[in-house]
């Protein structure tokens, strides 16, 4: 499981326009013509003037790729404070991004999605703006890589990807990290049922925002009685606060990250207005959560062979036989952390 390690540099940004790629940066610019694409069978649709298209653009942070639009429907907001030419949503969006990647990567050592056996060959991480009608949430994350076929990639360049709804401002909104979560999620896991994945990514929020955890609205029995525990399977973001949030709190009560541990780099990270994308050193349930997915890793193999899977279908991967396996993952990580409270109830629920 192994895959390029990639490092991030600020420094320039890439616009692109279809019929002409235009590439702009602190260097220069670039123009390169397109000819020769014709889409379709030249038919009368070839007689008729062309219309105009939005012009897709692309900031790009290391491996991190933003595509947006500054006119049409996908339209991105266009303030621009610090008048760089890149609109703030874009540079903001990427930056949290980022800081979601050296928190959790290189700070907390979850997995590095380039460096999964699913994700390895993924090149690139591919933020999509497109307005909220279309996505109908803020964000979304795809767990397939995906081949884009973008013009200036090299044939066969896959992207791992995620959506952003035009209305996001990452500067006071944390769905780029809740998304990228996601990613690091499906880079370990094919499981996809909603109290798992949406649940604990709403936990993973709290990385980058203020405050070492979310709201917690359960406190007990345990093991959890068996109503209490269909009711959870049912949940989705709800699920932070009646199962992630309370075994985070229990595992980890005071949350504190010391700063020695996080990069000169993530610490100076700022938003276009000035604001701290790590906005302090608590967190709690981190080194729990982190071990859940390296449970989950080993889970959802043992649930694709027992409950007779012939492939990991979205029907499958959201399947409420998962629960129970996703479930002894969880209890099986909490016991093995001796100073968690509720280690010795956890082992009662092991297989």
């Amino acid at each position: 499981m192994s895959t390029i390690q990639g490092k991030f540099s600020l420094t320039g940004w890439i616009s692109v326009s279809l019929p002409a790629l235009r590439i702009k940066s602190h260097v220069g610019t670039l123009l390169v013509a397109i000819s020769g694409m014709i889409l379709g069978s030249a038919s009368v649709e070839a007689q008729l003037p062309a219309t105009p298209q939005p012009v897709n653009h692309l900031h790009q942070v290391g491996r991190i790729r933003v595509f947006f639009h500054t006119d049409g429907k996908h339209a991105v907001n266009p303030a621009d404070l610090n008048q760089n030419g890149v609109p703030d949503q874009v540079e903001d969006a990427a930056a949290q991004t980022q800081a979601a990647y050296l928190f959790f990567v290189d700070t907390l050592g979850f997995p590095d999605p380039f460096k999964t056996e699913r994700y390895r060959n993924a090149a690139f991480l591919d933020i999509i703006f497109r307005h909220k009608d279309l996505l109908r949430s803020n964000g979304k994350a795809y767990d397939e890589v995906q081949r884009f076929k973008r013009a200036g990639d090299p044939p066969d360049t896959l992207s791992l990807s995620f959506s952003l709804a035009t209305s996001v401002d990452a500067s006071s909104n944390l769905t780029p990290a809740h998304e990228f979560f996601h990613i690091i999620q499906n880079s370990v896991t094919y499981f996809k049922n909603s109290w798992y994945t949406e649940g604990m990514a709403r936990w993973s929020e709290r990385a980058l925002g203020l405050g070492a955890v979310g709201p917690v609205r359960y406190d007990g029995p345990w093991p959890l009685p068996e109503k209490t525990r269909e009711a959870l399977f049912e949940k989705s973001y709800d699920a932070a606060e009646e199962f992630w949030n309370v075994l985070a709190s229990k595992d980890d009560p005071k949350g504190e990250i010391p700063e020695s541990k996080v990069s000169a780099e993530l610490k100076e990270m700022t938003y276009v207005n000035g604001t701290k994308v790590l906005r302090d050193f608590r967190f709690q349930g981190w080194r729990l959560m982190r071990e859940v997915l390296l449970e989950l890793d080993k889970a959802d193999d043992v649930a694709f062979r027992e409950l007779g899977y012939d492939r990991w279908s979205e029907a499958n991967q959201r399947s409420s036989r998962n629960n129970p396996f996703i479930l002894q993952a969880v209890m099986r990580a909490v016991s093995a952390r001796s100073d968690n409270p509720l280690s010795y109830v956890s082992k009662q629920t092991r297989r």
